[in-house]
């Protein structure tokens, strides 16, 4: 009897304690976040107290310096762990939110030329790639990983596929820090290029959203240029992503007929649970 008063008095405990648990490093993130809008702020005003002309570099690229930083100096601690791995729901939840921005017709503004160049994209991107992994004898699944992530949504599709195409998990980790690897250097890479070839807003956003491969990527490397290149960055990427159902089901489709896959038995479902359903909020 004391027994099961314990068990009852401890389990509405429990959904407090994980909550809890989550908090340190949520409110860590934000800190992050919030750091980098003071920074850039701060770095606004000294340029023009002081009359200079200083690179306009946003919020969301000093964020990322502050957590490589953090990362690769003390480390997050454990306390924090949990927490900061919630960071793709915030990151879906922003996007969604940054889409509530737009109106109908900034997403129309893409028009059939722009959604021509997505389709492009995907079939440029899968065809590069696996020319790039026969070049450099990949193994056949960590290539087809690797055109799966960049003609789509990078880390996302990965994992996606991952399962659908019974790749090996060291595949889908090389493949994994490959993506975040050529992600972190078009942060970088992409505003300098951008602005050196004198690039449009509507010019370089579409590069971005339809070139870097994760959706906090292409957003970062948008917002970075300016406010109107990130506004066409968004929906072009969004549209890639919608693509990763139908990308996954020809891969998986692909090596089940090769007898390296577990057939797919119902496609309409398949599609439903690779399609990244944070997108219909962003709608």
């Amino acid at each position: 009897m004391a027994d099961s008063i314990v068990v009852l008095q401890t389990r509405p405990l429990q959904p407090a304690w994980q909550i809890f648990k989550l908090l340190p490093g949520i409110l860590l993130l934000a800190d992050i976040g919030y750091a980098g809008k003071l920074i850039e702020q701060s770095v606004s005003r000294y340029a023009k107290a002081h009359h200079l002309t200083l690179p306009n570099i946003e919020y969301v690229l000093w964020a990322i310096l502050i957590g490589l930083l953090i990362s690769n100096t003390v480390g997050v601690p454990e306390v924090f762990r949990t927490g900061v791995s919630t960071y793709e729901f915030w990151l879906k939840a922003g996007i969604v939110l940054l889409g509530s921005r737009f109106i109908l017709g900034d997403v129309l503004k893409l028009g059939g030329v722009s959604l021509g160049l997505v389709a492009l994209e995907l079939a440029v991107a899968i065809s590069f790639m696996t020319f790039l992994g026969r070049a450099f004898k990949l193994s056949p699944k960590l290539t087809s990983l690797l055109a799966i992530g960049s003609a789509v949504c990078g880390v996302s599709a990965i994992i996606a596929a991952e399962g659908a195409i019974d790749a090996d998990e060291e595949d889908a980790s090389f493949a994994i820090a490959a993506i975040l690897a050529l992600g972190a250097l078009s942060l970088f890479t992409f505003p300098l290029i951008g602005r050196a070839l004198h690039m449009g807003d509507r010019a370089y956003g579409l590069w971005a959203g339809l070139a870097v491969d994760n959706t906090a990527g292409a957003t970062a490397a948008g917002a970075l240029y300016s406010d109107a290149a990130g506004k066409l960055a968004v929906p072009a990427k969004t549209t890639r992503n919608a693509m990763i159902g139908f990308v996954v089901l020809g891969y998986a489709w692909y090596w089940a007929r090769r007898g390296q896959a577990q057939a797919v038995r119902n496609k309409e479902v398949f599609l439903w649970q690779k399609f990244p359903k944070f997108i219909l909020g962003f709608c």
